[in-house]
This record gives structure tokens, sequence and C-alpha cells, in this order.
């Protein structure tokens, strides 16, 4: 763990209330909105996917591997700090449920009730053994069984039809809490840097492996395996080593980001598709540049003034897109189609948060950025 701040330089009174707050974790920062802006980056990339509107090619621009990856790195930083805050590994595991499960019953309930409306099947032949295959799939997160409900969305431009194609990340991040208690511990016993960096290059191999066997192979199954949970770890724990080594990243101020911009255009130089030198490189470059953005960078508004969206905007999104598909709104006008829904998107995750996630959470439907775990 990182060595005192008192021990580590002399610092000016400024700088030291700043590392002692990035130390604690205790004063606004961007982390929210750095959560805000990923969700909005996957929607619009999403906008223009299922779509499949010329107008709306430009939206390709957004990154969704950045967005998700954002994510993923946040949620490695957030989710050891609260294990290592957890009063016990009940506490740890209440909060974790809390913070994912609630919500994400009532979409897919949502869906799975109200797809009748959109399905080109009779209720009868829709409530039959697919429907209840697709609730069980899916509430038991394994949500690649059965992605579809019967008749709906089948003549939408997107391949297969799923009803919420972003919820397969939901999994991953379930797996990651199941295993951050044990890595945690681990973390205590042999130091954070020998249990973290093991786990990153174990992470790297099954992601490199199974990417390697796509390519030889050209069976997409190799690439799906590989972004599951081991895959992702080459986000989650670099984002894991940023908690720990938070003191003296804070420390570095400025440079943090500059170090890291800079990694990241060197990354870039090789194909981010590929098992390269540059894929490897690219989780620890962003993680440099989120913990920049995050904490050092000066706290840019309260982007949960009016509660933490971006869960909800994550897993609503794609079933609103789709609906607006297949109601022809994108035919029709495609830049009112992504207005509204972008809109109908936030006003659901607004309510979501309000009478679901808060609540779930025991907190009143206000800012969480002191507390966004």
């Amino acid at each position: 763990m990182a060595a005192p701040l008192a021990a580590c330089c002399p610092l000016t009174p400024g700088a030291g209330a700043h590392l002692l707050a990035v130390s604690t974790m205790k004063y606004p920062n961007n982390l929210d909105l750095l959560r805000l802006l990923a969700a909005i980056g996957v929607m619009a990339l999403h906008i223009a996917d299922l779509s499949a509107q010329p107008a709306l090619a430009f939206l390709h621009g957004f990154d969704t591997k950045i967005a998700l990856s954002v994510f993923f790195v946040i949620s490695g930083h957030l989710i050891f700090m609260s294990c290592e805050r957890s009063h016990s590994l009940a506490d740890y595991a209440v909060r974790r449920a809390r913070r994912i499960v609630p919500a994400y019953v009532v979409v897919v309930v949502a869906c799975a009730l109200l797809g009748v409306l959109l399905s080109t099947l009779p209720p009868g032949d829709y409530f039959g053994t697919t429907w209840l295959r697709y609730l069980v799939a899916n509430l038991t997160f394994l949500n690649f069984i059965q992605p579809a409900l019967p008749g709906v969305f089948t003549d939408n431009p997107y391949p297969g039809a799923p009803v919420n194609g972003a919820l397969w990340t939901i999994k991953v991040e379930l797996m990651f809490y199941l295993v951050v208690p044990a890595l945690v511990a681990l973390c205590r016993r042999y130091g954070h840097h020998r249990v973290l960096g093991l786990g990153f290059v174990m992470g790297c191999l099954w992601w490199g492996g199974f990417m390697a066997l796509a390519w030889h192979t050209g069976r997409g199954g190799f690439a799906e395996v590989a972004k599951q949970m081991p895959g992702q770890l080459m986000f989650f724990l670099p984002g894991a080593w940023a908690w720990y080594e938070r003191e003296r990243l804070a420390r570095w101020g400025h440079r943090v980001g500059v170090a890291g911009a800079l990694l990241l255009l060197l990354a870039y130089q090789w194909d981010q598709t590929r098992p390269t030198p540059g894929v490897f490189l690219y989780p620890l470059a962003l993680t440099l540049c989120v913990f920049w953005a995050a904490h050092i960078l000066r706290p840019l508004g309260d982007a949960a003034r009016h509660g933490d969206l971006s869960y909800g905007i994550y897993i609503v999104h794609f079933p609103v897109i789709q609906t607006l598909v297949q109601l022809g709104v994108f035919g029709a006008a495609p830049l009112l189609g992504a207005g509204l829904a972008t809109a109908i998107t936030v006003a659901l995750a607004l309510l979501l948060w309000r009478h679901i996630e808060a609540p779930a959470l025991g907190r009143r439907a206000s800012p969480a950025s002191l507390s966004p775990v």
C-alpha cells in the first residue's frame, strides 16, 4: 500500500488538504460525470447501430470500447474501496446487491411484460415457454441464453432481435463483485502490486488467447469468450491499483494525466482488435487518464445533482431505441428519433433512481457524489 502522505514529501497546506481528500475519497470529484458520459457514449453508439440510419452514422464517432472500459476501470476503483471499507463480507454483499439488482430486475420484468404490446404474436402465444425462458435467463444474468422475446423486434435491422443487448456487462460486473473479497484478502497478505499485477497478466492472457483463436479460426464465439470476466480483469484491476495508489498518484498531479494521454496515444498505434502490445498498454494508460479526470482535474459540476443516472441510462436505453425503431420513428426522422430516445431514456433513468435505486440504497433521491458506491 502507498506510504503515508507525511512520509512521501513535505506538503503545503493546500496540497496536503487535497491529498488527504483523495485518500479518504470524501470530496467532490468527477466520477459521476465520467460514468454519465460513458453511459451516454454507449447509448449514442447503439442509436447508430440499432437504427441503421445513414444520417446517424456520425454517432459511430463515439468509441464504445473506451466507454465500457471507463465503466470497468471505475468499478475496479470503487468496488475495492467498498470492500475495504465494509464492516463485514455480508455488509459488502448487501451493498453490491442493492446497487445492481433492484433496478435490473425492474427493467427485465418490465420488458417481459410490456413486450406483448410490440409482439407480432397474440398474447396467448406470447406468454409461452420462450417468454418464460427469457424471464428466467435474464433474471439470472444469463442473457445470452435467451436475448429475444417472442415476436418482438423481429423486423428491426439489428440481427437476432435482442431486447436489451447492453445487459451482458452486468454479468461480468457481478462476477467481479464475487472475486473482489478474495482479491482484497490476497492483497492484504501478499501486497497489491503482486496480486493485482498477476491478475492483470492473467486477464491479458485470457483476452489475448481467445482473440488469437478468433482471428485464426474465424469463429466469433471465441471473441465473445475473450470479453467475459477473466478478460475484463485487464480493466478492473488497474482501476483497483489506482485505488491503492491514490495518494501517490495524487501527489504527481497533472503529470498523471499527461502520462496517461501519451501512453494512450502510443497504445492506439497498434490494432486494438488483435492481441498486440497496444491492447495490453491501453487499460494501464486509460486508468491514469480516468484517475486524472476523476481526482486531479477540478470538479466540473455535480453530475449527480438530480441522481446517479448512469446505471439507469445504461440498462434502459437499448429497449427504448429498439422500440422507437420498430415504431418507425427513426425511419421517418432519424434526428428526432435520436433526440426522443435520449429524452425517454433519461426520464426513465430518473424514475428508476428516485423510486427504485435510491430507496434500495437507503439514500434520498439526491446527489451521491461523495459516496458513489
